[in-house]
């Protein structure tokens, strides 16, 4: 059988970081290595950026406009649904990478003799899409328009559960998955500050002081702020402990005023986005993700890869990936107070964090193999390829 041709759509990629953007990023990497040609359908967000470009072994296409809202996200939707029907014959599946606008675009732009229509369901939750779709204005008009996909794919059960109770069939769990990583070491952990050292100044550590890493997108609801607030007794206690927040988002400006007015800009670097995270979890300690809704995440997941230890926000979704007191720990909600005793105690207990960063690797080897999510990938776009055609979405 000739090899799947495959289309990925969602409103954000590279140069854009976050993490629908690593997820989408790991999946067509892997994809393209399997042999399956995929093209990234996403929006072009700043005008001086080509039309189509390759990145790694993907060939990323990019709409005129971006969806920011009102006007332009209309506008954005109706440049999607006439791309996807010009070129749908070029395709043998769509995997879209949300339950949202670009959802509704595609499924409402293909007809019976298209190809199937995948859609990934973006977390459980406040930030998730089956509460976005609760809340948004026409967001019950997409969900109508999203029970008409062929397969809906989630990570978590709690997503599962969710999609379920907003009337979804054919849901399929494929969780996040992450590429195994080299076994952390002291003298990985030495030459990964180094290196990392000469590339941003911001990344400079001495060599045996804590380090704590967040990635996320600088953005509501990620508990960012409680993060740098909780840093204020580490720095008391460890001057020299750094917290590196990677990402960027439209909270930038205001995370930064806040580090500074607590004066923190010493003990926390905000030194902006990375594409490829190993290097920075070979020179962290632990990984901390306080976000009360968020829950998972790619990031999440290649920290587990990468042996951190894991401190998290206590969700059900979190549950399902890391056990409490053999992985790191899980925090309640917003409580500052137990996030740095967290985060100090780890600090601390050299020999502990070690234990659960052996203990977390192996997990995410275990049950979070990335070769594993794409063969579940690939069995499910096969299985509906080879399946009767579809109804009128």
């Amino acid at each position: 059988m000739n090899p799947l041709r495959l289309l990925m759509v969602t409103p954000r990629y590279w140069p854009l970081v976050g993490d629908t953007e690593r997820v989408t990023t790991r999946l067509a990497n892997e994809f393209c290595a399997r042999g399956c040609p995929t093209t990234i359908l996403t929006a072009r967000w700043h005008t001086d950026w080509p039309e189509t470009v390759s990145h790694r072994d993907a060939v990323v296409k990019r709409l005129p406009g971006s969806p920011r809202g009102g006007w332009t996200t209309f506008s954005y939707m109706r440049a999607l649904s006439r791309w996807i029907r010009r070129h749908q014959s070029e395709f043998d599946i769509v995997y879209v990478m949300n339950l949202r606008q670009d959802a509704y675009a595609v499924v409402g732009a293909l007809q019976s003799s298209a190809p199937p229509v995948v859609l990934r369901a973006q977390r459980a939750g406040a930030t998730g899409d089956c509460d976005w779709q609760d809340h948004a204005r026409f967001g019950k008009r997409i969900r109508r328009r999203c029970h008409a996909a062929d397969a809906i794919i989630a990570s978590t059960d709690a997503s599962v559960d969710e999609l379920l109770r907003a009337g979804y069939s054919s849901i399929h769990k494929i969780e996040y998955g992450a590429e195994e990583i080299e076994p952390r070491s002291a003298a990985s952990r030495f030459h990964a500050r180094a290196a990392l050292a000469d590339v941003n100044q911001d990344l400079e550590v001495a060599e045996f002081a804590p380090v704590a890493i967040c990635v996320d997108r600088f953005a509501e609801g990620r508990g960012l702020a409680d993060l740098i607030r909780a840093w204020l007794p580490i720095a008391d206690r460890w001057p020299s402990a750094k917290l590196w927040l990677i990402g960027d988002g439209p909270l930038r400006d205001s995370l930064y005023e806040r580090v500074v007015d607590l004066g923190l800009r010493q003990q926390i670097s905000m030194p902006g986005s990375f594409d490829e995270l190993s290097e920075l979890y070979h020179a962290a300690d632990l990984f901390v993700s306080p976000s009360p809704d968020y829950g998972t995440s790619q990031a999440l997941v290649e920290a587990m890869a990468g042996g951190l230890p894991i401190i998290a926000t206590d969700t059900p979704d979190v549950r399902e990936m890391i056990d409490h007191g053999s992985h790191g720990y899980c925090v309640p909600s917003e409580n500052r107070k137990q996030l740095s005793e967290r985060i100090a105690q780890l600090f601390e207990a050299t020999e502990l964090a070690l234990q659960y960063g052996l203990a977390v690797r192996r997990r995410a080897n275990e049950c979070f193999s990335l070769a594993h999510v794409v063969d579940n990938h690939l069995a499910l776009f096969e299985q509906l390829v080879n399946s009767a055609p579809r109804g009128i979405a």
